[in-house]
């Protein structure tokens, strides 16, 4: 037993000081933090709310410093407000190129009549078809491969350097005309994913038209349900050599939005 604990006061050894300025960098890093990964559509499709909860309390609490405002009732609500619209942005226009894969799943199971299977997922909190959840998974799996963890923190480690717990936002007003570009830049790599299993699915359908045009006896109904399921099936073979490309684009959008959305509303 070590003698220089001998002879004190049991009570004075539970003593633990916390500094209100720690506590209050705490909570604001755990706003902005939280806000980042709830609506982020990334980690929507990578890990259930309990993880991504987690996942939250860690990182704001490794990006928490002291701030001085502990005392001020307003700027600390100010400052509450500031960390949330700060990491929604970040999060949601960050995360929304993510959506990519998703449309291009929901385009391939809409042409192959698969868009009524779709399930919902209790776990993740979102309701998809066949291709739809397969293009979200493997996207999923093959950005964290190629390092998009490690991105995405990096990307909130910039922020808190940009605009600490306490900061000010100083919002571009060119950031809405950035967010409608990436929306249609989203729209057109997701149609340019599918296009393989679009353009066979549409050659299937036409030759299906054209059969039961000149052979009306025959139930084409019957006969083409299976037949644009295995036409699917087959294509998206192909749309699966695109996928390690198109992440790899995506993962490069990602990090340019990042820099992007952090300039657009900071003075960094």
């Amino acid at each position: 037993m070590d003698h220089q604990l001998v002879g004190r006061d049991p009570e004075a050894l539970m003593d633990i000081t916390i500094e209100a300025a720690w506590v209050g960098g705490m909570l604001l890093a755990l706003v902005r933090v939280t806000a980042f990964i709830m609506s982020s559509p990334i980690y929507a499709k990578a890990m259930p709310v309990l993880g991504r909860m987690a996942m939250a309390i860690v990182l704001g609490f490794f990006f928490a410093e002291p701030v001085a405002i502990v005392n001020d009732v307003g700027a600390l609500l100010a400052a509450v407000v500031m960390n949330l619209v700060l990491g929604v942005a970040l999060g949601f226009l960050t995360g929304l190129i993510f959506n990519v894969f998703t449309i291009a799943g929901g385009l391939v199971d809409f042409t192959s009549t698969l868009s009524s299977a779709s399930i919902f997922d209790p776990n993740l909190g979102y309701q998809g078809a066949v291709f739809q959840r397969l293009f979200s998974v493997g996207a999923v799996a093959l950005f964290f491969a190629i390092g998009g963890d490690r991105l995405i923190v990096q990307g909130i480690g910039t922020s808190f350097l940009a605009v600490g717990p306490a900061g000010t936002l100083n919002i571009s007003t060119g950031l809405g005309q950035f967010a409608v570009d990436l929306v249609g830049r989203m729209m057109v790599a997701a149609v340019e994913l599918a296009m393989p299993a679009i353009a066979t699915l549409f050659v299937v359908e036409l030759v299906l038209g054209l059969a039961a045009r000149f052979a009306p006896q025959a139930n084409i109904f019957l006969i083409g349900l299976p037949t644009k399921i295995l036409a699917a099936l087959s294509s998206v073979g192909a749309v699966a050599l695109l996928m390690p490309e198109t992440v790899d684009g995506v993962y490069g959008i990602i990090r340019d939005t990042f820099r992007d959305v952090i300039g657009g509303m900071s003075s960094f």
